[in-house]
């Protein structure tokens, strides 16, 4: 961490001597690398922009404010000498410990996982995120806030979006179907977007109006994960929604149409998700394309450009057939491709570099879906066995 501060600063030295840095590229486009840099992999004027980079949320929720004195209160109960990172780290070993057991009980989301095991997530859950509001509280409290731990900040927030995704996929036991994929591919690729969109505004989305953001989503699964605990999700969430919607009568249930009415709950729920997904990240896309900033057929395109590799993660993965590989093997590589790009698209919002179109870090999950696709000599544990070594890589 030292090391990157003084290279930050190094870039704040040099920028001043030169008249022309920095450079704002975010408006800038490219196809298939972004522009070279002299060392390292960020510009002088990059390190210009992260040095004097301010965080700029957009507006608050209600619950946003009824919790922040809570946030405020839990940070003041934090010893001064613990470092706002390791706040951050502790509230993603939750996630961490959640998940290993979450793989362990239910290692490809098709099995039913133990109570206490599904009432651990939900609290482990709502422990990462309180935390994750209190690690910038205690940043300021403590007088060592950084552009930088933002970037500890959201690069933990990239990866524990798949303990999320396991905690979910655990109690929904969707592992092995496409619903899982639409799981995965709508979560990830909105929050692709969320920082997509800071990229283009220079300003953070997390909330779509007062009602409804991410600290309500956040304590709703946690919450959801709790209840589900104490349930028999098996027999719950395995109901057709003919059953379910039985209270509704007869001739209500005839003019449903009649794979509306086969449908599982579960499958259901998932429907419902991916619609209010697309729904959020159709909110971004105006936001962005209706910015200022992105005032030009141009530059509408230039930005329109740089989500072409996330897409295109989303499609290889629909791409695979759930049967030829084991749903965690896909899922773990899926995520970690779409967090390499989602750390760099973060970084280079910062420092006001251009992101290219193409990403090469996500080449290596695109050629493995098309090769488990095609090749029908590959078996599925010759699939596995590529795709955890990708994941390795």
């Amino acid at each position: 961490m030292t090391d990157n501060m003084n290279g930050v600063d190094a870039g704040r030295r040099q920028v001043k001597g030169d008249k022309d840095l920095p450079r704002d590229g975010t408006l800038n486009s490219c196809l298939l690398f972004e522009p070279p840099v002299k060392a390292g992999n960020i510009s002088l004027s990059g390190l210009h922009f992260i040095a004097n980079h301010k965080y700029r949320p957009c507006e608050y929720t209600h619950l946003d404010n009824i919790l922040n004195p809570v946030w405020a209160y839990l940070t003041e109960l934090l010893p001064l000498w613990l470092a706002p990172n390791m706040v951050t780290t502790i509230g993603g070993l939750h996630c961490g410990v959640a998940y290993a057991l979450l793989w362990w009980y239910s290692p490809d989301f098709d099995e039913s996982t133990p109570d206490w095991v599904v009432l651990l997530a939900g609290w482990c859950t709502i422990a990462y995120f309180t935390l994750d509001c209190m690690d910038g509280k205690q940043a300021r409290r403590t007088g060592s806030s950084s552009p930088l731990g933002q970037l500890f900040d959201h690069g933990f927030d990239c990866i524990c979006a798949l303990f999320f995704m396991a905690t979910i996929g655990s109690y929904l036991m969707i592992g092995g179907t496409y619903w899982y994929i639409l799981l995965q591919t709508t979560l990830q690729f909105a929050f692709f977007m969320a920082q997509w969109e800071e990229y283009h505004t220079h300003v953070l989305p997390h909330c779509a109006g007062k009602w409804f953001g991410v600290t309500e989503t956040n304590y709703s699964l946690g919450m959801i994960a709790i209840v589900n605990s104490f349930l028999d999700r098996e027999a719950f969430y395995h109901r057709p929604m003919e059953l379910v919607l039985a209270p509704l009568g007869d001739s209500m249930l005839d003019q449903l149409p009649t794979a509306l009415r086969e449908l599982e709950l579960r499958h259901f729920l998932m429907a419902g998700w991916g619609v209010t997904s697309v729904i959020l990240m159709a909110l971004s896309l105006k936001r962005v394309l209706s910015h200022p900033r992105v005032s030009s057929t141009k530059l509408r395109l230039h930005a329109l450009s740089k989500l072409a590799t996330p897409f295109a993660l989303c499609l290889a993965a629909f791409l695979v057939p759930p049967n030829a590989v084991r749903t965690r093997y896909l899922s773990v590589t899926l995520g970690l491709a779409f967090s390499l790009i989602t750390k760099k698209m973060i970084v280079f919002s910062m420092a006001k570099m251009t992101f290219a179109i193409v990403q090469w870090d996500a080449m290596p999950f695109l050629l493995l879906a098309l090769w488990i696709k095609f090749d029908e000599r590959l078996t599925k544990m010759g699939a596995d066995f590529v795709l955890g070594t990708a994941s390795l890589w």
